[in-house]
């Protein structure tokens, strides 16, 4: 393809939570099942932050770091599962605080866990059909918003948002190519009127990564067969990790070295379950280390929507990218431990009486 990505940005809350805090409220795990799952601590949002200001953030970075002004931005596209509107767009509000031009084309796109790399797939075909200059993508949600107290998947409900500049001049990482698979599977999903997010599959389909497994699998090897690649091309991946198990079962299928090519870009033990995110945080953090030639497997997964996969390769324009910005790693290591009951009340799960007039 012309199009390729010409720069990045990362927003991840300050806030955190380590999961023996959680443990120690509910008992409803044990420490060994955590270690499994690779849950050690996830994001906290602030009362004020949500997918949007997420999502603001990481597009500032992205726009800033490629030295664009925003009215060249023809084509900006966010996909959440986590949106705070049922009925209104969340694009606009991106765009009037961007200053991005309102003839902009924009939407909402919502497909779970693969939001973000949909919206990738959007951007470039805009780019690609000369229907924008530039385009920006971006991954963004706030799970931990949406999982009630007490739920086993408190452990892991995080929260990030990644943006992707899409164009055609100098970009830092080529795209060779893409494929997807969907299919109907009612592992997770929220209904029109509830705020937290429903299980239909299971701890154990959880663990096990029921339908993840289903949907990744046969997307990778889609991509393989149409390019003519196998696992020996692949130096990096960046996969879907709503925990650590199910990247392996992933890259076990595919014949991937899970220890050289997917373990270290596994940022799960760290954030937890950044829902659209995810996969897109693990390329950023590979994107970080601005080495040119390497050729980065990216794959999504969304409860019910299906599954994303990329091949990449970065260029040499990556040894020169904008290092103004802090690095994932960095954001990863700058923050704010808070107790469980600081964490609910940032979260908003705690119910008020109507009573309640003002806060002391």
């Amino acid at each position: 393809m012309n199009a390729g990505i010409l720069g990045y940005g990362v927003s991840l809350p300050r806030c955190r939570i380590k999961a023996d805090e959680i443990l120690h409220v509910w008992q409803n795990s044990h420490k060994q099942i955590l270690n499994r799952m690779g849950y050690n601590e996830r994001a906290v949002l602030y009362p004020d932050q949500d997918t949007i200001t997420l999502a603001i953030d990481s597009a500032k970075q992205a726009i800033q770091r490629s030295n664009l002004d925003p009215q060249a931005i023809g084509a900006l596209i966010l996909g959440t599962g986590t949106n705070p509107y049922n009925t209104k767009a969340s694009v606009t509000i991106l765009g009037e605080a961007l200053g991005i031009s309102r003839h902009c084309i924009s939407f909402d796109l919502q497909f779970a866990g693969k939001s973000g790399t949909s919206a990738l797939i959007a951007a470039l075909a805009l780019v690609e059909s000369g229907q924008a200059e530039y385009a920006l993508a971006i991954g963004s949600d706030t799970i931990n918003r949406h999982i009630p107290p007490g739920h086993w998947l408190e452990y892991g409900a995080s929260a990030a948002s990644v943006a992707l500049l899409v164009g055609k001049e100098k970009p830092i990482v080529s795209v060779f190519g893409h494929s997807s698979y969907a299919q109907d599977q009612a592992d997770f999903y929220r209904v029109d009127g509830e705020r937290y997010i429903q299980v239909g599959c299971g701890t154990t389909g959880y663990a096990t990564g029921w339908g993840l497994e289903d949907n990744m699998v046969p997307a990778a090897q889609r991509l393989f067969d149409k390019l003519g690649i196998t696992a020996e091309d692949i130096d990096e991946c960046a996969l879907h990790q709503s925990n650590f198990i199910a990247p392996f079962a992933v890259a076990k299928a595919l014949e991937l070295d899970f220890m050289k090519k997917v373990h270290p870009n596994l940022l799960t033990l760290h954030v937890g379950d950044c829902g659209s995110a995810s996969s897109l945080l693990s390329l950023a953090s590979i994107l970080d280390r601005r080495e040119k030639g390497r050729s980065i497997l990216l794959g999504s997964y969304g409860y019910g929507a299906g599954s994303d996969f990329f091949l990449l390769k970065t260029t040499d324009e990556i040894e020169s990218y904008s290092n103004k910005t802090r690095t994932t790693n960095d954001l990863i290591n700058d923050k704010i431990l808070l107790d469980y009951g600081t964490a609910q009340k940032y979260e908003q799960k705690y119910i008020r009486g109507n009573l309640i007039t003002g806060n002391l």
